[in-house]
């Protein structure tokens, strides 16, 4: 139930992103824009960007991409293109180059893409477009305007801030353009490649025709689909509107809209971003102050020292996630037997545990994490964990249920109070008849360790050595108590070697395989995914080690 509550809410954050840029460029592409354009609108300023940091850094991430699998003759092999070519000498090798997409005026405006590239010196230029055969020549009685004769065609250029703006229809350029600087020196501080809508710079009945758009999307979607249970439907239509709601914030109160993507040398990763930056003072902004706040207690975790980590602080809506849970709470209730259900005048074990998840869930949310760990022999054991509340009720009833189990003739491999650490009580399970896939991920004799706190429930699956395991992070929890990262209510970690093992016999692809284990036996194999939140900004990240930047130089050194 946790990992679906999760997925869903990890879709609305995604979907409502994407859906944004896809929703307003859809409406850029309308011809039929019915309401009035404001009289003031600066119809020189772009509303969207996409830029590269600069020749000479996409040069630096190709020696280091290269760099790391010990191949510099592809490289070299660039820059001999290059030279053959005087180097591109004339353009701007340290400054940004992309391109910006411009609404034209009129009442049906339509966008416009005109590309930018910096130039240093147009004489040297000229002699560079020469040696490929290209013509760049002055346009007759019109100042820093030029044609570029081309096989084919030919493209219009204006020089304007030091850089040459570029486009097929002359009539394109027709505009007093800002300095490119003025929008691609944040992302080129930030990123190699980035692309930013920005929102300031759309019409307001533009990004509010993009949410009538998508909200007549919606409605359709709304009615009720064959085969679909109460609680089914309740989550599908709560999870719409709240998504409607989010894109309707975003195109309201959004600043700019970013997707970018980098590759460093120094922190040896590879990284993706997609975020939105919201307008000071307006309701977006008050909601990434509040989430900014919120922090998983599990955020002091380090994703380096597990194979598999993730923590989450998910938000329960009342009539929603909470309405929903509970539901299917009450529903189970039934198969449950008397002996351990009991009544609210003589409540049993089960009781007990519902009635203290059932205060969990009504707290209005999930604070939790899960890791897989490695043993001495090499397998994977399982230690998760889940904030209580009235975890005192949940530490009973658990004690009472063990207890009761210790009572009859077949304990089922049940055995409680097996151990105790820093006040968590520790009961064990040893399964019976485990299948074969099951002993090859665990260990011959795999048991299940619960751990019960005055807040918390631990779990750990594993061989008998996960007991250690366990203890070792209840401790480490206790010494981290109150240690919370601003703004990190999500992480979802792996590091791909541990897996390779677990796929190698069933792969289709060995070839990649073989490739995977020689690019991440060196280390850097660590993916890493989470949101970050700061009082203006809400971004979505993905961090890739150096083992999938030599995974990639190997798969084009390769071809």
């Amino acid at each position: 139930m946790q990992i679906t509550i999760f997925n869903s809410y990890l879709k609305r954050s995604i979907l409502t992103l994407c859906v944004l840029v896809t929703g307003t460029f859809a409406c850029l592409q309308s011809s039929t824009a019915e309401e009035p354009r404001k009289a003031k609108l600066d119809w020189n300023k772009p509303i969207a960007v996409a830029s590269i940091a600069s020749i000479d850094r996409v040069l630096e991430d190709i020696d280091y991409l290269f760099g790391t699998v010990d191949k510099p003759e592809y490289p070299a092999m660039i820059k001999g293109f290059l030279a053959q070519y005087r180097n591109l000498e004339g353009l701007d090798k340290t400054k940004p180059l992309g391109v910006f997409v411009f609404l034209n005026e009129g009442v049906s405006p339509q966008p416009t893409v005109v590309g930018f590239v910096p130039i240093n010196n147009l004489d040297e230029l000229t002699a560079t477009l020469d040696e490929v055969g290209f013509v760049l020549a002055p346009v007759e009685g019109s100042k820093d305007r030029y044609t570029l004769a081309l096989p084919n065609f030919s493209v219009h250029l204006k020089m304007a801030h030091g850089y040459a703006f570029f486009q097929l229809k002359s009539e394109a350029l027709d505009r007093d353009f800002y300095n490119p600087d003025d929008f691609t020196r944040a992302l080129a501080k930030e990123y190699d490649i980035a692309g930013s809508l920005l929102l300031s710079n759309v019409p307001e009945p533009m990004r509010m025709m993009a949410v009538d758009l998508l909200n007549a999307k919606m409605d359709e979607s709304l009615p009720r689909k064959p085969g679909e249970n109460d609680i089914q439907y309740r989550g599908r239509k709560e999870t719409t509107l709240f998504l409607l709601k989010q894109f309707e914030m975003i195109a309201q109160d959004g600043d700019n809209l970013t997707i970018g993507y980098t590759l460093s040398k120094d922190k040896k990763q590879i990284r993706l971003n997609m975020g939105v930056d919201a307008k000071p003072g307006t309701k977006l902004s008050d909601e990434l102050k509040t989430l900014s706040q919120a922090s998983s207690q599990y955020s002091y975790l380090n994703a380096k020292s597990a194979d598999f980590l993730g923590y989450s602080l998910l938000p329960l809506r009342k009539d929603v996630e909470q309405k929903t849970i509970i539901d299917l709470l009450e529903q189970s209730q039934v198969n449950i037997p008397p002996v351990l259900m009991g009544d609210e005048s003589n409540p049993g074990p089960v009781y007990k545990i519902m009635e203290s998840v059932k205060a969990t869930i009504r707290s209005g949310k999930l604070d939790s994490q899960i890791q897989m760990l490695q043993t001495s022999k090499e397998k994977p054991a399982l230690i998760a964990s889940v904030k209580l509340s009235e975890g005192d009720v949940f530490k009973k009833g658990v004690q009472d249920f063990f207890e009761l189990i210790a009572q009859a003739e077949d304990t089922n491999g049940m055995e409680g109070n097996v151990a105790e650490v820093e006040g968590v009580t520790i009961h064990k399970v040893a399964p019976k008849d485990l299948k074969k896939n099951a002993k090859d991920f665990f260990g011959e004799n795999p048991v299940i360790f619960i751990g019960c706190g005055p807040d918390e429930c631990w779990l750990a699956m594993g061989e008998e050595e996960s007991l250690d395991l366990l203890k070792k992070n209840i401790s480490d929890r206790k010494s981290h108590s109150g240690e919370k990262k601003p703004g990190a209510s999500f992480l979802l970690s792996l590091k791909f070697a541990s897996i390779i093992p677990l796929v190698e016999d069933t792969a289709k692809n060995r070839e990649f395989i073989e490739s995977a284990k020689v690019a991440f036996a060196p280390g850097g194999d660590l993916m890493t995914f989470y949101p970050k939140i700061t009082a203006n900004r809400a971004s979505l990240n993905l961090e890739l080690g150096e083992g999938f930047i030599r995974l990639i130089s190997l798969a084009i050194a390769n071809r």
